[in-house]
């Protein structure tokens, strides 16, 4: 589910007011804010996530660097996972995030860094500032961006009125119904993060590294070639190419790709992978607020993913089309 202007977003968040200027910001600026704090604050400490009738505790050390963020995450309630997390300053930016290959439940992982910026080109969400509360001891400003459509859920944040931080993230659907909360319990900002805090304590930690290449930063989706053929035509209103990447495993012939798709609050992810006879999967899955819709495609498996109602990426998924690239 967020990659020349994004820097530009990066930067200009730098550069807001503290507290003693925060109150005058307006709903996008607090956005901008909670984008930049991915990458600029460190801390750690415990979290809650509510979804599909069921609330999960976990623990996170989060260490924010020049090139993005790492991070350590445990399970402190059902199954014991331990997920260790390195994500790269452009993909932070992009809003990306690294989808499990086995097929197993998506790592918890708090509002990505949205390309915010792109809520200037379309009207689809009614942003407004909702006071302030408290969460796990630190005054939040409540921010409220409210879908004007069925494409795409309503967000609601509690953003440290300090840096920025999400205390609080919520998504509800086109009803109004409460889909996914993540609210901390406990935090503690840090001026810096041992190494001994990112390192792993089980043998099975899952590992997940999302790296963006800078060389794919803004793709063309009318050049058919610059895509490797894969073209997006009529996607859900609002929504716009933000990243595509490649990589080439063991030497295969052909490479997998990985394209990304964003409103500025919402993202989704198209995956294209070759397929491998017999093993190409075909249908729809849910798991709390992401959807899921994969198919076979010109030889491939291609798997569209996101936190936005299922007609979204069913639409997602009609959009896509292949055209095998020119050859001089």
């Amino acid at each position: 589910m967020r990659h020349g202007l994004p820097h530009l977003l990066f930067a200009t968040a730098l550069c807001f007011p503290l507290q003693a200027l925060a109150g005058g910001l307006g709903p996008g600026e607090w956005l901008q804010r909670m984008t930049a704090s991915l990458h600029s604050e460190s801390y750690q400490g415990t979290f809650v996530l509510q979804r599909e009738g069921r609330i999960d505790t976990i623990r996170v050390v989060h260490a924010a660097e020049d090139g993005g963020y790492r991070e350590r995450l445990e399970t402190l309630t059902g199954s014991e996972r331990e997920i260790l997390r390195s994500v790269d300053r452009l993909s932070v930016l992009k809003g990306a995030r690294a989808a499990p290959d086995d097929g197993s439940e998506a790592a918890p992982h708090w509002p990505a860094g949205a390309p915010v910026f792109l809520l200037d080109r379309h009207q689809h969400y009614e942003l407004s500032l909702q006071g302030k509360d408290r969460i796990a001891g630190f005054d939040c400003r409540l921010v409220l961006a409210r879908s004007l459509d069925p494409f795409r859920y309503t967000h609601r944040y509690c953003l440290h009125d300090d840096t920025g931080l999400p205390l609080l993230s919520e998504l509800y659907d086109p009803k109004g119904r409460l889909l996914e909360r993540l609210a901390f319990t406990e935090l503690e900002l840090l001026d810096g993060v041992a190494e001994a805090a990112l390192e792993p304590t089980r043998e099975d930690a899952e590992r997940i590294e999302v790296r963006a290449d800078p060389g794919h930063t803004k793709p063309d989706w009318e050049d058919e070639d610059s895509l490797g053929g894969w073209l997006f035509e009529n996607l859900p209103p609002g929504f716009t190419a933000i990243a595509a990447t490649e990589r080439t495993v063991n030497g295969a012939r052909v490479a997998s790709r990985h394209f990304v798709l964003s409103d500025g609050l919402a993202s989704v992810s198209v995956y294209v992978e070759p397929a491998e006879e017999g093993q190409v999967f075909e249908g729809a899955t849910r798991a709390g607020a992401t959807h899921a819709i994969a198919r076979a495609l010109a030889g491939h498996q291609v798997t569209v993913v996101g936190d936005v109602p299922k007609g979204t990426v069913q639409q997602v998924m009609d959009a896509i089309s292949y055209h095998p690239p020119r050859r001089d």
